[in-house]
């Protein structure tokens, strides 16, 4: 396994030790498109998703005025 997947894995471990539906959501969509030697956060990683298709995009998290 690559550090970049360890880095992965160990955000959406930290995302799923909080309770409820909210932090699934943001643990899968984590897992789905965070890079982390990509520029951003997770959640700004997030917030760029372009995959409408995708059941979780409109609950997907994003700041205020984003999406």
């Amino acid at each position: 396994m690559s550090n970049r997947d360890t880095h992965r894995e160990d955000t959406v471990r930290r995302l799923v030790k909080n309770a409820g539906l909210r932090a699934r959501i943001d643990a899968k969509c984590c897992d789905c498109i965070y890079d982390p030697y990509q520029p951003g956060t997770w959640r700004k990683q997030v917030e760029k998703c372009t995959s409408p298709a995708c059941p979780l995009f409109d609950v997907r998290p994003v700041s205020g005025g984003a999406a």
